[in-house]
C-alpha cells in the first residue's frame, strides 16, 4: 500500500511538471482602448468602474464576461466597436475567424491588402 501511494504521488508530481492537469490558457485577452486615461489609478473606484464597463459591454454584445471569449464574429466585432481590442490584433485577422463570411467583408473594408492571420 505504501509503495502504491509513493508511485501515485510521483506520477502526480511528474504529470504536473509536464503541464498536465492545467486548464488551457485563455485565447482572447480583451483590452479597452485608452483605459489608463479613462480610468486612472488616482480615480476613486477606477478598477470597479473598469470592470463594470467590461461586464456591461460584454453582456450587451452577447458575450459571457466570465468566459471572455466568443467564436462568433458578430459578437467580437460588436465588442471592437465599443472600443475593446485583442492584444494580437483585429479579431477578423485572427486565424480562427479568418474564413468567417462577416470577417471577409470586414477585412475587405478595413484591413490592409497584405494582411496575414495572427494567432
Amino acid at each position: 500500500m505504501r509503495l502504491l501511494t509513493i508511485f501515485c504521488s510521483m506520477f502526480f508530481l511528474i504529470s504536473c511538471s509536464f503541464g498536465g492537469f492545467q486548464p488551457p490558457k485563455p485565447y482572447y485577452g480583451w483590452r479597452l482602448k485608452d483605459s489608463y486615461k479613462m480610468y486612472p489609478s488616482t480615480l476613486e473606484n477606477s478598477l470597479h468602474k473598469y470592470l463594470t464597463r467590461r461586464h456591461n459591454d460584454m453582456w450587451s454584445c452577447g458575450m459571457d464576461p466570465a468566459l471572455g471569449e466568443s467564436g462568433k464574429a458578430k459578437v467580437n466585432l460588436c465588442l471592437e466597436k465599443k472600443g475593446w481590442y485583442l492584444e494580437g490584433g483585429p479579431v477578423c485577422e485572427n486565424k480562427l475567424m479568418w474564413n468567417d463570411d462577416l470577417c471577409i467583408k470586414w477585412r475587405a473594408k478595413h484591413s490592409k491588402p497584405d494582411a496575414k492571420p495572427w494567432g
